[in-house]
């Protein structure tokens, strides 16, 4: 009896798992795996507000809408109908949008607190940098991978918070004019890419200083104080990063420019057009400010002011800016890290 063909089987595989999330190597796959628990944190809290804006952002709109309060944007009028229903639509919309504005303005602060500080300061202060070092890692790489990672997750999660709150916060903001000036801290500090920006900043400022101090708790108090005090420098120079328009306007006492502008400076103008000091003496006149001074020769008023159409140039200015500044304290933990870290 004949056997059959005989037939070459294949040794059977080893089943293989495919790993989960991002494909990674070397000094950035341990840094993710360092840092992944702050960024899914992060990352679930700003996707859960974006979902919140949205649903927000649908309301308010559908109010807009029902209102019928685009023909109402801006109005200013205290005795008409329009006054009466924007202020209503303030206090049930936008007054709400106040505090999240808020919290998203301290956004960087915790950012350089919590994700920044902490990146140099518990390796330094452990000790545990030198088993890294002792790998065919340079010391450069591993500050490379420490700086980067954390800045990326930054942007991310910054980034999708300002895009979320920036889609809630217009058509508010349309609406109100200058009655939700754009250029308070609140909404400006939360939207737009000048968060992302600060955030940035700040998580480098704490590494930074992480780096240098070899202390987490003292690294986090001075990346907390260094940290508000550069916000707070921010804010005084905002103002100056984008060219300002003057406006110029006679007989009038009043501040001249369009609704909701931004107004730096401003004072009263003689019948030739020179800019003069207004007289104090007017405010109590008894035949009224405006007349006394005319009387004293102030006929007209001239402002130095930024639109509201200059609130995106604004923010992608005082966005370089912080990127800008970033670039120093990372420049200087490179050469900490050449020449004093041992």
């Amino acid at each position: 009896m004949n056997a059959g063909p005989l037939t070459a089987t294949r040794p059977a595989q080893p089943a293989t798992t495919r790993r989960r999330g991002p494909h990674l190597h070397g000094l950035v796959w341990l840094m993710w795996r360092q840092n992944r628990a702050a960024f899914w944190i992060g990352l679930t809290a700003a996707t859960a507000f974006a979902v919140y804006a949205a649903v927000q952002h649908q309301h308010l709109a559908a109010a807009i809408a029902r209102q019928h309060l685009d023909r109402c944007a801006g109005a200013t009028e205290p005795t008409g109908a329009c006054f009466s229903k924007i202020a209503e639509f303030g206090a049930t919309y936008q007054f709400p949008m106040r505090r999240p504005l808020q919290v998203l303005a301290a956004v960087p602060l915790l950012l350089g607190l919590f994700l920044g500080s902490p990146q140099l300061s518990q390796e330094l202060e452990s000790g545990t940098y030198r088993t890294v070092c002792t790998q065919s890692v340079t010391r450069l790489r591993w500050f490379a991978a420490k700086l980067a990672v954390p800045v990326v997750l930054t942007v991310v999660i910054s980034g999708v918070l300002a895009a979320a709150m920036t889609w809630w916060w217009r058509p508010a903001a349309r609406v109100m004019g200058g009655r939700f000036p754009w250029y308070d801290w609140y909404p400006f500090d939360g939207i737009g890419p000048v968060l992302v920006g600060r955030s940035v900043l700040l998580v480098v400022l704490g590494v930074t200083l992480g780096l240098v101090l070899r202390r987490t708790v003292l690294a986090m108090g001075v990346t907390l104080a260094a940290g508000a005090g550069t916000l707070l420098l921010l804010e005084r120079v905002r103002g100056s990063l984008w060219p300002t328009v003057t406006v110029n306007a006679r007989h009038t006492t009043a501040i001249p420019g369009p609704d909701g502008a931004w107004v730096l400076s401003d004072g009263a103008l003689s019948p030739t057009g020179a800019r003069v000091t207004d007289v104090p003496g007017c405010f109590g006149a008894t035949g009224g400010y405006e007349k006394c001074m005319f009387a004293a020769g102030r006929t007209g008023h001239w402002a130095e002011l930024h639109p509201s159409s200059h609130l995106w140039p604004l923010q992608w200015m005082e966005t370089g800016v912080c990127l800008l500044l970033a670039a120093a304290p990372a420049a200087l933990c490179v050469g900490w890290v050449r020449t004093r870290m041992t």
